[in-house]
């Protein structure tokens, strides 16, 4: 009769903390633009504490190699802007252009039905913006959101950076102390994995771009400075990012005449080559052997919840979820080693 009535008890147990599994979920999905946010800005200040590190071993106080980092990243990424924005934006309008000839080259073009429907959407859009459902303040407020998010990610990145292991210290204050071991074996691993990554990811999307600017320009493609940008950012998503430069280099170079598609095609063959077994092996080295089909479902799930920043989070999702499952499994060997 006692054993009936643990397993009873130990049932209900277990529909209990499926139903509170399921309602944190709930509860992560509906705050994912701040848990974004959070996430983000553990990445950051993971990938830039052996920087701040190296600096303090240098006998900088941790304060001011914190500040030096971040100004420095802030002016690099404002003197990218500065030079490459003008460029992108004088060139970008050439590269439409080519591109929607491209497509009518190929076989693609736009009918007047197309054009009908086309014209009603915009007249709906339009009747839209002139409605009381639309408001200058509404737009504005999208903007000051967004800029309020990324301010956020600053600041939090800043102040996790600042303080040495603060996101260990963080996770101390956040956690149950019956999970706080558990959690903090497993972001260690964490930690060492992302921050391999984010050095190599930024490496080698450098690398990634450079190259593709320079191969379109010397094979003489249009607008290679547009697809070395465009190859350095999509060198973020993971593995469909490189088929899709290649794609728009394909439409771009088509444009002109079909041997030079041909030629752009035979290029990013061949530099997919290089990068899958010298560049990627060579500067993501083997710390981050993590699962094909982990990563897919990553980015897949990514994509669906916070669209670009999902995907381009999906690797340190990934590497988190694998390590969670091998720290798992390296329990349960050791429970039955016991035994």
């Amino acid at each position: 009769m006692e054993s009936e009535s643990s397993r009873f008890e130990l049932g209900w147990q277990t529909i209990w903390r499926i139903v509170l599994t399921f309602l944190i979920l709930y509860v992560l999905y509906l705050a994912r633009a701040p848990v974004g946010v959070f996430l983000i800005s553990v990445v950051i200040s993971l990938g830039l504490d052996p920087l701040v590190s190296f600096l303090q071993r240098a006998r900088f106080p941790r304060f001011l190699a914190t500040i030096f980092i971040f100004i420095l990243g802030i002016l690099a990424l404002t003197a990218v802007f500065y030079v490459a924005v003008p460029v992108v934006v004088r060139e970008m309008g050439g590269f439409l252009g080519h591109m929607n000839q491209a497509l009518s080259s190929v076989g693609f073009s736009i009918s007047e039905t197309a054009l009908s429907g086309f014209s009603g959407d915009l007249n709906r859009a339009l009747g839209f913006l002139s409605s009381a459902d639309f408001s200058l303040s509404g737009a504005i407020g999208g903007v000051f959101g967004r800029a309020v998010l990324i301010i956020s990610t600053l600041i939090i990145s800043f102040y996790l950076t600042l303080e040495e292991r603060g996101t260990e210290r963080l996770l101390k204050v956040l956690l149950p102390d019956a999970y706080e071991r558990a959690m903090l074996a497993i972001f260690d691993r964490f930690k060492v994995k992302i921050r391999r990554w984010f050095t190599a990811q930024l490496g080698l999307s450098l690398i990634m771009g450079v190259l593709v600017g320079v191969g379109m320009w010397a094979l003489g493609v249009p607008y290679a400075l547009v697809l070395g940008i465009v190859a350095a950012l999509f060198e973020l998503v993971p593995l469909v990012g490189p088929v899709i430069t290649g794609l728009i280099a394909f439409i771009v170079a088509l444009s002109d005449s079909f041997s030079l598609g041909l030629y752009a095609v035979i290029f990013f063959v061949l530099l997919q080559q290089v990068e899958n077994h010298f560049l990627f092996p060579y500067v993501m080295g083997k710390s981050m052997q993590v699962h094909p089909v982990i990563v897919i479902f990553s980015l897949l799930a990514g994509a669906q919840v916070a669209g670009f920043v999902g995907i381009v989070l999906s690797v340190p999702i990934a590497v988190m979820s694998q390590e969670v499952f091998n720290y798992l499994a390296e329990q349960k060997r050791d429970r039955k080693g016991m035994v």
